[in-house]
């Protein structure tokens, strides 16, 4: 085989589909008996749902023009109108948090305007006051110093309540990782440039910040998420790709630039024997990363319960749900006593959900936050932190069904960079989360430059470089 691709994620399967539409040998191995990574299947009271990402981010076209070039016979549809909610810890209420919509011209929790009253609704005057001042402090300047971690920058330029109130509760719900550990270039790459730009987190946000309906930065597929991955393997078997799943790659030796000529030089080791291979890529997870080229791992290592992510989906049988108290979901300030960061109303945020369901029943994702102590699993779970995350009281009664994920190795971990350089050198090439950055947005178009530049190398003549001939 000329390329041997590690992981049968997104990342994975893209660069198999543009590599063997390209017209190049390439051999798929995935560890599973199926493909998806992140994305995957459940069935909730005979409904199927997406167990793992139930959305895409519409701020690049990455999706769907990969369904376009692909020819995938997939839906894109967008969320109903009505956004989401923020729940935060409020002593002052009888059940110790107030309820209130997400801002709406907010980007990763950062207000194009701190004094709008959605946002003042939520972190109170004061914080609106200090945040607003941002004007009178210096330009920022990233060729001054080090990019800081994005908690930091935002507490110091707009204060610390909406880095710990906004910015912080988005970056644990949305990302799974704390804002203290992250960095803005990393999150969010466009408004890192618009802040450059500017000088200022609220003009960049102001620049950003979408206009249209709440919901509109995000878009989905009719009948879930979980489709893109078979139906783009398939679309990759028609090219001549071969996939392989239940199949471990367990280590990779040799150097593809250590001859001339075209031999291959790289072996791919598995239970079922070598595979070699000009070139390998591997679009695996943090930790199966590391695992196959230790030297990848990242400082604390990966693959400790921080990397876990916990999801529970569940059906409720209650009306009065439909009333749609927090819209499409509530996202969980950390300060509140819940054992969930996220909540989703599935049936109220995607139209193809509520028409699969009966009236008066309700389709609801959890994601825990602590995926370590294994809990939100029972009926008694769910229908507390239900009743306090909406204000609608749940009964365990009231829960008819339930389907829980755990992911291991769902949190991109940067791996060392120099490590993946020497890794390069020698024809062995990184692509997906760990390297790209969270979330299709971010991974498809990271998997598709490095199919082109591979094909490139390897001299295959492509009849057109974008679109597909399926």
């Amino acid at each position: 085989m000329t390329v041997v691709v590690i992981g049968g994620g997104v990342a994975g399967l893209t660069v198999t589909h543009d590599l063997a539409r390209s017209g190049v040998r390439v051999v798929l191995l995935e560890a599973s008996d199926r493909l998806g990574g992140l994305l995957r299947r459940g069935t909730v009271a005979g409904v199927d749902i997406d167990l793992g990402a139930e959305s895409f981010a519409t701020r690049t076209d990455a999706v769907p023009r990969l369904i376009a070039d692909a020819a995938l016979p997939l839906d894109l549809v967008t969320p109903e109108p009505g956004g989401a909610a923020l729940v935060v810890e409020d002593a002052s209420a009888p059940d110790g948090v107030a309820r209130g919509p997400l801002p709406r011209r907010t980007v990763l929790g950062i207000p194009a305007d701190p004094l709008a009253s959605d946002v003042v609704a939520l972190i109170g005057a004061d914080a609106a006051t200090r945040a607003a001042r941002e004007r009178e402090l210096p330009a920022f300047d990233a060729a001054s110093a080090f990019e800081p971690p994005l908690y930091d920058l935002v507490a110091a330029r707009l204060g610390p309540v909406i880095a710990d109130r906004l910015v912080d509760t988005l970056c644990r719900s949305i990302y799974s990782r704390s804002a203290h550990d992250a960095r803005l270039s990393d999150l969010h790459p466009g408004l890192w440039r618009a802040l450059c730009a500017t000088g200022w987190l609220t003009d960049a946000a102001a620049q950003l910040a979408a206009q249209a309906p709440a919901g509109s930065a995000v878009g989905g597929i009719a009948g879930g998420m979980w489709q893109l991955p078979i139906t783009l393997g398939r679309a990759a078997q028609q090219h001549g790709a071969v996939i392989r799943t239940g199949v471990a790659a367990q280590r990779i030796s040799g150097d593809s630039h250590a001859t001339s000529g075209d031999d291959d030089a790289l072996v791919v080791e598995t239970a079922d024997g070598p595979l070699p291979a000009r070139r390998v890529v591997v679009a695996t997870g943090a930790r199966g990363a590391a695992a196959l080229r230790p030297g990848l791992r990242a400082d604390g290592g990966a693959g400790s319960v921080a990397d876990t992510v916990r999801v529970v989906a569940a059906a409720i049988d209650r009306p009065d749900l439909t009333a749609l108290p927090v819209g499409s979901g509530v996202i969980v300030d950390p300060a509140v006593r819940s054992g969930a960061k996220a909540l989703t109303q599935t049936t109220a945020k995607w139209a193809w959900t509520r028409a699969a369901t009966p009236a008066g029943r309700h389709l609801v994702r959890l994601s825990a936050r602590d995926a370590g102590d294994g809990g939100l699993d029972t009926p008694t779970a769910i229908a507390r932190e239900v009743t306090l995350l909406t204000g609608v009281p749940i009964a365990p009664g009231d829960v008819v069904d339930i389907a829980v994920q755990e992911w291991t190795d769902a949190v991109a971990a940067a791996p060392v960079p120099n490590a993946v350089r020497a890794d390069a050198a020698r024809g062995i090439h990184h692509t997906g989360a760990a390297v790209a950055g969270t979330g299709l947005a971010s991974v498809i178009p990271h998997a598709r430059a490095l199919a082109a530049r591979l094909a490139g190398e390897l001299a295959v003549p492509s009849a057109h470089p974008t679109r597909s001939h399926a």
